[in-house]
């Protein structure tokens, strides 16, 4: 089965940080990136769930998975979006840095001053 892959606007925004980041230290290796991250992406159209689970995958709904790119993790999840019963799109939820910590959910009662 082969997938669709899309990134969701967060993802999509990040990765043009990224991008504008290693353009300012080197254009040669923004783009070798760029292209890098096509083909990684591109990988995600078959059999995405070799991907393991992220660490963040308690502070979301669904199964997170992740694919790791160099230095960054792709955070995805699988979706069916025809109601065909199959999952057949990936959707590209955020694109992280490995050094950033792990996404968690906010509890209600973070926000209340101790």
């Amino acid at each position: 089965m082969s997938y669709a892959v899309e990134f969701t606007d967060v993802a999509d925004l990040e990765v043009q940080n990224i991008l504008l980041w290693m353009m300012g230290r080197s254009p040669e290796q923004a783009e070798r990136w760029q292209d890098g991250l096509e083909s990684a992406v591109t990988s995600l159209e078959n059999f995405p769930g070799r991907c393991p689970l992220a660490p963040e995958q308690a502070a979301f709904d669904s199964e997170v998975r992740q694919l790791l790119y160099g230095k960054y993790r792709l955070l995805f999840i699988t979706v069916d979006t025809d109601d065909d019963g199959e999952r057949d799109t990936v959707r590209i939820l955020h694109v992280r840095h490995g050094s950033q910590r792990p996404i968690r959910r906010k509890e209600p009662d973070e926000d209340r001053p101790i």
